[in-house]
């Protein structure tokens, strides 16, 4: 029996928030990916800044004018019409669901709200909107991963899911992180590809020069070893739908499915060290992965009210599709 739901990944129906920039078509597309291995349903929402849609409406209707019978009804009138568009091109017909359009203060609060209505197993959005900045994250995008309860699919710019081969789980032998690993395995069921399971040795510094300490007594197989049995402790724990089985080949192993035997997904175990974690792991992903899948809770996550500060750089700098998943703290 499972003992905790969430970290199992069944995506029955996907949030796709857009902003109608060509970054948010892209999350629309890498949805329309996923609808044809879990069979989603997917709703689109709009959801922009009051006083955006004030400026926006103002000037065409002239004064005086009626905000509740004039400003709103055009706005979201307007919406509507384009989120129809965006369906009608880039969702197949028997997925689409319903569109929703809203004026907000905060588009990020009525996104997250919407998403933990308890009616959505996962929430797909571009890394950035039409608003982009310097920033590496978008601020509502950021916000969204900080307060949805379910995961959250994370698409940058000029990326999809088409061609999906390695999907990258970051560990740090935390029960939290570990938890990444059952949502990752779903994935990597449907899509039919590799499993990489990143363990990055943190090195500190020694001495005024400040240059990186390596420690002689940190071996790559010994640190392996402990992810095995990290690993084997979490399977034994929380029959998570999948169950380990070593090949007897250094860092390559299977996960397979309980549900199906049949069914195995490879394995592979990379130990890197490095002076600091989220540097290696956005490193590691760009020139190995197509997937990147953490939990919000790392080993730092549990005295941040949010996020974890490990998955929180990450997501801020990695430019690779990125799965954002929460458990019970």
């Amino acid at each position: 029996m499972r003992t905790k739901k969430e970290v199992v990944m069944k995506v029955k129906r996907i949030l796709v928030p857009t902003d109608f920039s060509d970054s948010s078509v892209q999350a629309i597309k890498a949805a329309n990916v996923l609808v044809d291995y879990f069979g989603a349903t997917v709703d689109i929402i709009h959801a922009v800044p009051m006083m955006k849609y004030f400026h926006d409406s103002m000037d065409p209707l002239g004064v005086p004018f009626s905000i509740e019978k004039e400003i709103y009804p055009h706005s979201l009138e307007f919406a509507k019409k384009n989120i129809d568009e965006l369906f009608e091109t880039h969702v197949k017909k028997e997925y689409r669901g319903v569109s929703i359009t809203q004026v907000e203060r905060k588009p990020s609060e009525a996104i997250y709200t919407i998403a933990n209505s308890g009616d959505y197993d996962l929430v797909v959005m571009a890394t950035h909107g039409a608003d982009d900045t310097m920033h590496l994250l978008g601020g509502t995008t950021e916000k969204v991963i900080r307060h949805a309860q379910i995961p959250v699919l994370t698409i940058p710019k000029e990326k999809d899911l088409r061609n999906l081969f390695t999907i990258v789980v970051p560990m740090d032998f935390s029960e939290h992180s570990l938890h990444a690993l059952a949502p990752a395995f779903e994935l990597a069921k449907e899509f039919k590809t590799k499993l990489v399971l990143l363990n990055v040795v943190e090195l500190y510094s020694a001495g005024s020069d400040m240059m990186p300490y390596v420690p002689v007594n940190i071996e790559e197989e010994g640190v392996y070893e402990s992810m095995l049995q990290a690993l084997s402790a979490f399977i034994e724990a929380e029959d998570p739908g999948f169950q380990l089985h070593q090949s007897g080949v250094l860092y390559r192993d299977e996960l397979v499915s309980t549900d199906h035997p049949e069914v195995r997904i490879d394995l592979e175990s990379v130990v890197i060290k490095g002076v600091t974690a989220h540097h290696e792991i956005v490193d590691y992903v760009e020139d190995h992965g197509d997937l990147v899948v953490m939990n919000t809770h790392g080993r730092t996550g549990l005295s941040r009210i949010l996020i974890g500060s490990t998955t929180e750089q990450v997501a801020r700098h990695t430019n690779t599709p990125m799965l954002t998943v929460r458990t019970s703290s």
